[in-house]
């Protein structure tokens, strides 16, 4: 399929931007001396990711702001309302249970009463905190301006309109939510998504309703109709629904399912599919819903044609960028997913990208359920194409203290002549080149590369 798309393509120093000329799937950027394909990488780098992780830092310190507040409010309760001894509380609450059931006949009582009562309602509610001593430091006063609170209030927005769902395929991992494919609401009117599969589908509304069940064979169309509605239709069926479509196996089995999707230079895509209407964006999207497994499977960053210790390397770090994005990501939340398919978040191919470079799927069997974590906490994991000679902090490109891991290491493996000048080439994290080349030429194992370029992170078996 011929498509008109902007894709940029880079060789060692240079690069090309080939803007809204008709060309068909790219052949790949370049190959280096090994034979592997390494493309331009921005990942967190880009304005996505870097907003996302702010709003993330900032839900973190008003949290920390919160702990420092409920400890205050421990330690000012304690001192007005805890009780010397259980003899005393106990006196109390016996006086305060006589005044409760007869108030004129206990009215010596009232001020037991009072005292006990406020030791229920305000002590005893805020005692549990006496866990946050830690944060009874001035510094966390801070975190209370209306900076923190407002990347508070957009992060918890984000995460309660992002439904986060469970495959129930076990070791494949939770379900991401992939944007392959959108259309304006305008164009959206005339101009339909085609959807058809490798055997029988059921489509159905918002509620699981069944609109239709057919042959693989048979394409649905699906359009925005008006009012945030979007109408499905084919052969003996036509409906108009309310937000969006699902498109599932009619057997109730997934994970075997391939959906045909267009218009698409990609267009085959292992899972569900949803086409929904967002009133966010003003867009059709098409979704591909999937286990981590297989979307991992379908990574586009990489041919997988290099050593296979380097394609182990570059499926860790998909998958653990994935399921950074499946936990804390608010991007595309409105929208209805969790990452788009493109070098803004990742490039995802899909079911012809896995079927076509059989060794990234193998180098993802070989690592299933690896992620990278810091700590305890997923990390986020930018890698880009090479580097000067060195790679660069996190603090130093983008200024947060908060991702320790992502510190400036010497980097003579993947050091290329000009790569500072390259734009979007952000050399923080991983070197893609230095990788290849230790893995290639050192021999050093997957979990080596990582540990090098992430400084004290670990490699978690999480599903």
């Amino acid at each position: 399929m011929i498509k008109k798309i902007t894709r940029l393509f880079i060789t060692s120093s240079l690069i090309f931007s080939i803007s809204h000329v008709q060309f068909p799937p790219p052949a790949h950027s370049f190959f280096d001396s090994i034979g592997e394909t390494i493309k331009l990488k921005t990942a967190q780098a880009s304005s996505d990711s870097e907003g996302e992780s702010n709003d993330q830092d900032l839900w973190k310190k008003y949290k920390q702001y919160k702990k420092y507040k409920n400890y205050k409010k421990y330690k000012k309760y304690k001192e007005q309302y805890a009780f010397k001894s259980k003899a005393e509380r106990q006196d109390y609450k016996n006086k305060y249970k006589l005044y409760k059931s007869n108030k004129k006949k206990y009215a010596q009582y009232y001020s037991q009463y009072i005292r006990y009562r406020n030791y229920k309602n305000k002590y005893s509610k805020y005692s549990k905190y006496k866990k946050y001593s830690k944060y009874n430091k001035s510094r966390y006063k801070k975190y209370g301006s209306s900076k923190y609170k407002n990347g508070y209030d957009r992060y918890e927005a984000g995460r309660k309109n992002q439904t986060v769902s469970s495959s129930t395929s076990g070791s494949l991992g939770p379900d991401i939510k992939v944007g392959i494919l959108s259309f304006d609401k305008s164009y959206a009117k005339d101009h339909a998504m085609t959807i058809k599969a490798n055997t029988s589908y059921s489509i159905k509304d918002k509620n699981s309703n069944t609109i239709a069940t057919v042959s693989g064979s048979t394409e649905a169309k699906v359009k925005y109709a008006s009012s945030g509605k979007v109408r499905v239709y084919g052969d003996g069926f036509d409906s108009t629904v309310d937000d969006y479509v699902d498109f599932v196996a009619a057997s109730g089995s997934n994970n075997d399912m391939i959906f045909d999707v267009e218009p698409k230079s990609f267009d085959d895509y292992r899972g569900r599919i949803q086409v929904r209407y967002s009133d966010n964006s003003d867009k059709l999207w098409a979704i591909n819903i999937l286990p981590l497994e297989h979307y991992t499977w379908g990574m586009g960053e990489i041919t997988g044609t290099g050593d296979m210790g380097y394609n182990r390397v570059m499926t860790v770090v998909y998958r653990t960028y994935g399921y950074w994005k499946i936990q804390y990501s608010t991007k595309y939340a409105k929208d209805g997913f969790t990452v788009d398919a493109t070098a803004g978040n990742q490039i995802y191919y899909g079911y012809d990208w896995e079927t076509s470079h059989s060794r990234i799927q193998s180098a993802a069997e070989d690592t299933r359920g690896k992620i990278v974590k810091y700590k305890g906490d997923v990390a986020i994991t930018p890698y880009s194409s090479s580097t000067d000679g060195r790679t660069r902090s996190w603090k130093e490109r983008w200024g947060s203290s908060n991702y320790p891991y992502c510190k400036s290491v010497d980097d003579p493996y993947g050091k290329v002549s000009g790569a500072g000048s390259i734009a979007g080439n952000h050399m923080v994290g991983l070197s893609a080149r230095g990788a290849l080349v230790l893995a290639g030429d050192h021999g050093w194992d997957y979990e080596k590369i990582l540990k090098y370029y992430y400084t004290g992170i670990d490699i978690v078996q999480e599903y």
